[in-house]
């Protein structure tokens, strides 16, 4: 088990199924094909909140205009990436208790100029985390990975009655689908140990670490009397989170600014 996992490869394509060059036939089409992602939440009385990652490094995910939607109720509901960076995209979605969403993530052919221009060629691969990962909690998950096209008409948009469709599973990294994702769990450790933010935002976690220096340091939480000592470690857990989530804020903004030029 593990905070994070990899998922599979993914492959976002507007492109002709044979170069110009070499259709000596005639009978080239262009294929508009996207990455979609089916996902179970097995816990029937727990929600999960997931991050996923996408990694693309040759060309880049800032070459050409990405869309991505989350499905669960039937309509499709388009997505900002928390996380928007020249190699990696970082969606945040949410799936309720038992409950089931499908995750699409494909070239922008609302614009014209994608599918007229014909050369988007992007791949890369998929990794999936927990956007709380501390905690106590584990989640089983069911993945399964797809990839799924439409074949345009040779003369679109001219013509637009000879359409075609395709899809096809993808493997996945563990060779499986079901898949448990399990929170990092905070232990106490030596107050020499505990960095002075941590300090600051609960020291009466401190304290207790303080007075209880060896039981502490061999992890040995169980001969402890002060049944407070789990409530405050519960309660870092948010803590933990939200300091994450401000790093990633903040790893994003950076990785927006532009190189300032003379």
């Amino acid at each position: 088990m593990a905070v994070s996992t990899v998922v599979s490869s993914f492959e976002l394509l507007v492109k002709p199924l044979v170069q110009a060059s070499a259709d000596i036939l005639g009978a080239g089409r262009t294929i508009i094909q996207g990455y979609f992602l089916t996902i179970s939440n097995l816990n029937t009385t727990t929600p999960v909140q997931l991050r996923l990652n996408f990694t693309a490094q040759s060309p880049d995910l800032n070459t050409q205009p990405l869309l991505a939607f989350f499905d669960i109720l039937g309509a499709n509901t388009s997505l900002t990436p928390i996380i928007n960076l020249p190699t990696k995209q970082t969606y945040l979605i949410t799936i309720g208790a038992g409950d089931t969403g499908l995750f699409l993530f494909q070239p922008d052919v609302t614009k014209l100029a994608v599918v007229s221009s014909a050369n988007t060629e992007l791949r890369g691969y998929v990794t999936v985390s927990l956007a709380a990962p501390f905690g106590s909690n584990s989640f089983d998950l069911l993945l399964t990975p797809q990839q799924r096209g439409t074949f345009l008409p040779k003369d679109f948009p001219s013509n637009k009655s000879d359409f075609d469709q395709l899809a096809y599973g993808l493997p996945t990294a563990t060779g499986g689908a079901r898949v448990t994702l399990a929170q990092i769990q905070f232990r106490p450790f030596p107050i020499a140990e505990l960095p002075s933010e941590i300090v600051n935002l609960d020291p009466g976690l401190a304290q207790i670490i303080k007075d209880n220096p060896n039981v502490l340091l061999n992890g040995d939480s169980q001969s402890l009397s002060n049944a407070a000592i789990t409530a405050q470690t519960n309660g870092l857990q948010p803590v933990l989170n939200s300091m994450l989530q401000r790093l990633e804020a903040i790893e994003n903004r950076l990785g927006n600014l532009q190189p300032v030029r003379s």
